[in-house]
């Protein structure tokens, strides 16, 4: 590698880690360029998408998942290194152009306003997306079809945030993408300055230099309410159905909106503490009789002895045609109000409340959980709090405007949840006696009087 650093144009001296991203970039359609602080990530693809503009003409866009102004995207990266290495580019306002080559790159946020900023990208022939931790899956859903050119390159830089970030996950395993993990500790053109701070961080909390300068995953987001980890270990949950058990209750969330899809998850009570997901079931056809009829099979089919469908919206619908107009008693509605304080001083409103009480099932080893769709969607549930402090669950259209889909999966759970205390509390009174007595005895005895 020291004989090709030798012949490298000057721009393109870069840690000699990431010298297959040059070598082999015609091997690739993607690469991602992932690790902690200081490992020259952002500053080698820099010099590499100037480069490509230098030697033929491209367009070049530079983008990330939200941009309020230019000052958040790498134009001020970009701008350094032509002034330092006196590259041919007229340095513009929004953009960058080159003299010679006219090769153009342009910075935009992908998503603006809850709405994607995609026009234009059919055509481009390079894409970096630098912070790449912070891409949702739905912009990488929309945003990777519309680059439609076999000869594209894209590129993507991060320092990853949680295990199952969507653009890691988009690219692990996949054979058109160079992967290369890289730290500070690879880098030898590393500052001192920044060893230094690395080895400050190391001293004072182990995690936090695990995190930013070794580029290792958190367990968990501070204001997530489930870790990935701690949703897969139910899995291991494993509790055999025993006799006189098998109850199933299942959660109907349905679609309210475009995007939205239709959804029903069904547990079935293992025992007389244990839950296992048994059915899992999406669609997106949002017809009131579609979903009607969908709602019942799904309940004969799966012998389901109790359903909870959201009554908040468009669901009522549904659920007054079961019990209204078949006269069906085992179908029930699930609200979400808020909560007043005197009630509750924990939770601010019904679902935060049972999310919790799945938060419990998940801690307490009580619920298997095997979907990979349900776990990833439980992973995008947040809380903040309100005004008395309490724990609130982001809203699904405050997710939706965030460019997260909405969790339909995770709520039928959440509602399915919801009906065990009432099931419960069935099961240990069912057999108890109730002895006749009087009032008069009734009274006595509350007196204390034999």
């Amino acid at each position: 590698m020291e004989n090709l650093l030798l012949e490298l144009p000057e721009i393109l001296v870069m840690p000699e880690k990431l010298l297959p991203v040059l070598t082999d970039i015609n091997k690739y359609r993607y690469f991602l360029i992932e690790g902690g602080r200081g490992g020259a990530k952002s500053q080698s693809v820099g010099r590499i998408v100037l480069y490509i503009g230098e030697k033929r003409h491209a367009r070049i866009v530079c983008g990330r998942e939200t941009q309020v102004n230019i000052s958040e995207s790498v134009y001020s990266l970009l701008t350094d290194l032509i002034n330092s290495y006196h590259l041919n580019y007229d340095i513009q306002a929004t953009k960058l152009i080159h003299r010679k080559s006219e090769t153009t790159l342009n910075f935009r946020g992908f998503r603006e306003q809850g709405a994607f900023n995609i026009q234009g990208m059919e055509g481009i022939d390079v894409l970096w997306i630098d912070e790449a931790q912070a891409i949702t899956k739905q912009t990488l859903d929309v945003l990777i079809p519309t680059i439609r050119k076999d000869t594209a390159k894209i590129f993507f830089t991060m320092n990853r945030h949680l295990s199952n970030d969507p653009v890691f996950e988009f690219c692990q395993g996949r054979k058109d993408c160079l992967h290369i993990y890289i730290t500070y500790l690879e880098n030898q053109f590393c500052t001192q300055a920044l060893k230094t701070e690395a080895e400050e961080c190391h001293k004072k909390s182990e995690k936090d230099y695990n995190h930013i300068w070794l580029g290792e995953p958190l367990e968990q987001a501070e204001d997530a309410l489930f870790s990935y980890e701690e949703l897969i270990n139910t899995k291991a949950n494993i509790y055999p159905l025993r006799e006189n058990y098998g109850y199933k209750i299942a959660g109907f969330d349905i679609a309210r909106y475009g995007d939205d899809k239709c959804a029903c998850v069904s547990i079935r009570q293992n025992g007389a503490l244990h839950w296992e997901i048994v059915f899992v079931d999406q669609w997106e056809h949002k017809d009131l009789n579609y979903t009607t009829g969908r709602i019942l099979t799904t309940v004969n089919e799966q012998n389901i002895n109790k359903s909870i469908i959201d009554e908040d919206g468009i669901g009522a619908g549904p659920l007054d045609t079961l019990n209204k107009g078949r006269g069906l008693q085992n179908f029930v509605g699930f609200k979400n109000p808020s909560i007043s304080y005197e009630h509750n001083k924990f939770f601010g409103n019904n679902r935060t409340a049972n999310a919790y009480k799945l938060k419990d099932l998940v801690m307490k080893g009580h619920i298997i959980i095997t979907d990979e769709g349900l776990i990833k969607e439980l992973c995008t549930l947040k809380y903040t709090f309100d005004n008395n402090q309490r724990r609130v669950l982001v809203s699904k259209e405050k997710m939706r405007a965030d460019g997260i889909p909405s969790p339909n999966l995770a709520d039928a759970l959440i509602m399915a949840v919801s009906l065990i205390g009432e099931i419960k509390y069935a099961q240990e009174h069912q057999f108890q006696t109730h002895p006749k007595y009087s009032k008069e005895d009734n009274l006595l005895n509350l007196a204390g009087v034999r």
